[in-house]
């Protein structure tokens, strides 16, 4: 196996050589017959007077909201709605109208409801002239024992069955 080794006078020629061709280098940049180049010309600044007006500070997250308390509400009586008198998320207070149902099939209910009663109090007061009818005619030539008999058990038994409340006669 062979290594190089310079010898002494190759290195001597290669000082000299150093030391020769340095200034030489040096000098290869600057050459004087060149014109030096100007500056950039200045930009142009466009110049505005300052605006003052309201800044509103705005930060955006990402995140969840969640209520701090929900209900749930259940309606008492059945129906269809007709309007619904808040947005979702909206602050509700105890009392406050939520909810419209339709008011028709209640409107129907009551009607027949009144003309239950105003049925039940007509059959009440057939049954008090029967009564009082009854009660004014002579046994035997015009009313039969048994009409007579009836009419009072009639009326009670309608009393009874309280088809009519009696703080409403």
């Amino acid at each position: 196996m062979m290594s190089f080794m310079p010898t002494l006078p190759a290195l001597r020629t290669a000082r000299l050589l150093t030391i020769l061709l340095l200034p030489a280098l040096a000098a290869c940049g600057q050459s004087q017959s060149q014109p030096q180049a100007s500056p950039p010309p200045l930009p142009q600044v466009t110049i505005a007077k300052p605006v003052s007006k309201m800044v509103a500070d705005q930060d955006e997250y990402v995140g969840r909201f969640v209520a701090v308390e929900s209900v749930e509400v259940r309606a008492r009586v059945p129906g269809y709605l007709e309007a619904i008198h808040f947005q979702d998320g909206q602050m509700v207070k105890e009392g406050d109208l939520l909810f419209t149902i339709d008011r028709r099939p209640f409107q129907i209910a009551l009607a027949q409801t009144q003309a239950s009663l105003a049925r039940a109090r007509a059959t009440l007061a057939f049954a008090e002239s029967d009564l009082a009818r009854a009660q004014g005619l002579a046994l035997g030539t015009v009313i039969t024992q048994q009409k007579l008999t009836q009419a009072p058990v009639r009326y009670v038994r309608l009393l009874r069955k309280r088809a009519v409340p009696l703080w409403n006669s």
